[in-house]
């Protein structure tokens, strides 16, 4: 009777360190799987960061590359009124000079 008493109190002393384990190992797996969904849901904000980033990289971009369209416009058309204006200049010029030398081919011929 007494080894019965004894082994039946081993038995039931080792069933409760079992499931001491149990607990402690579900405690463990539990914390490792809280950790695991922090971490994925934390990738998950980085990745929605990452696609509102280049979204809005795109959208700035685009409103640059139509800034530095419009600012080439723009200056084209000044280069071109001021080439257009210089060529003027060079006619005006050339022509006064085309009419005094036509005065002084004239006062030339007059000297005969």
């Amino acid at each position: 009777m007494k080894t019965t008493i004894t082994l039946t109190t081993i038995v039931t002393a080792l069933i409760g360190f079992t499931a001491c384990d149990n607990k402690v190992e579900s405690a463990r797996k539990d914390a490792i799987e809280s950790k695991a969904d922090a971490l994925e849901n934390k990738a998950d904000t980085v990745k929605k960061d990452a696609k509102t980033d280049a979204a809005n990289l795109t959208k700035q971009a685009a409103l640059d590359a139509e800034a530095t369209k419009d600012a080439a416009k723009v200056r084209a058309a000044v280069e071109k009124k001021a080439a257009g204006e210089t060529a003027e200049s060079i006619r005006k010029s050339g022509e006064a000079a085309a009419k005094e030398l036509q005065e002084k081919a004239k006062d030339t011929r007059e000297q005969k």
